[in-house]
Parts: structure tokens; C-alpha cells; sequence
């Protein structure tokens, strides 16, 4: 395996290193991080019924959420 010398600006070392795990050198880091996957690789992954499910699961907690804020409310108001 070779290496290869590279200039980074104070600000992108920075980052590297907050993003750099303890275990890992910086070499890794930048596999990592440039490895991360496009989110249209995920596209068509869930099915219809799962979005459905999702959907109809976040509504409903929307809801509980509205009504638990509105009845502090009315308790806070008197």
C-alpha cells in the first residue's frame, strides 16, 4: 500500500479530526466519510405499505402530540 502526502486547510483538518473516531486513523476517516452513500441509493428500498404505516404512525403522533400541548394549555390558562 502507498501513501500519498496532502495539504489540508486549518478548517478541513478541523473537521477531519472531529470527525475522526478513536480507533481510526485519518486515512479511514476519509474512506468513511467519502464512502457515505447518496440518498438516491435508498430510493425504492421501502414499500408502499411501509410508507403507508410510517405515515399513518407520524400522523397519529402528531395528534396525540397536538392534544397533550393543547391540554397543558388549558391547565396552564385555568
Amino acid at each position: 500500500m502507498g501513501y500519498k502526502t496532502i495539504s489540508l486547510s486549518d478548517e478541513a483538518y478541523e473537521i477531519l479530526k472531529k470527525a475522526k473516531r478513536n480507533s481510526e486513523s485519518f486515512s479511514q476517516v476519509v474512506i468513511r466519510l467519502a464512502s457515505r452513500r447518496s440518498l438516491d441509493d435508498f430510493v425504492g428500498c421501502i414499500s408502499k405499505e411501509s410508507i403507508e404505516r410510517m405515515s399513518a404512525a407520524i400522523d397519529a403522533f402528531r395528534k396525540g402530540r397536538g392534544e397533550v400541548w393543547s391540554e397543558s394549555m388549558e391547565e396552564m390558562m385555568g
